[in-house]
């Protein structure tokens, strides 16, 4: 028993190629604009110190006050600010964080910083907790799906 194929297979499975192409490039610019976002969030709350941080302690204040550095927790030069940054390496994964191997003025890659205040418990000192990816991918989580998937679904209706 067999099965008779008719009509444009060929024009058929062009159209099938062409169309995963097209999600996976929607999907691609999705993901971009949505690291983006994750990307302004953490600057923004970086700006706005309202993450309910526990305040420096006034021996460190008074230490960056007299460097002439900020007073603002998670900075000092601006440094770890101006490299947080995305990166997508494919159309399907985005990364968005503090660009690695740029160091401080004390040598220290920027990267393991916010490291450290990310997971105190790791670093062999006693640094209070100052999260800032944790609590703003917390944030965006719920809203970064539908809007890839809005996208994708948008293409699929054209």
């Amino acid at each position: 028993m067999g099965a008779d194929l008719t009509g444009d297979w060929g024009k058929c499975m062009s159209v099938l190629d062409n169309l995963a192409n097209k999600v996976k490039s929607e999907t691609g610019k999705k993901i971009a604009q949505s690291v983006k976002k994750i990307e302004a969030r953490a600057l923004q709350h970086m700006d706005d110190q309202d993450l309910d941080w526990d305040d420096l302690s006034d021996d460190y204040a008074k230490s960056k006050e007299d460097k002439g550095l900020s007073p603002d927790t998670l900075r000092a030069s601006n440094q770890m600010y101006s490299n947080i940054t995305t990166h997508q390496a494919d159309d399907f994964t985005g990364a968005v964080g503090v660009k690695r191997g740029v160091k401080n003025k004390d040598g220290e890659d920027v990267t393991d910083v916010a490291i450290i205040h990310e997971q105190p418990d790791n670093d062999g000192k006693k640094i209070p907790p100052r999260k800032l990816w944790e609590p703003t991918f917390e944030e965006m989580k719920d809203d970064i799906p539908p809007e890839i998937m809005s996208g994708v679904t948008r293409m699929l209706k054209k």
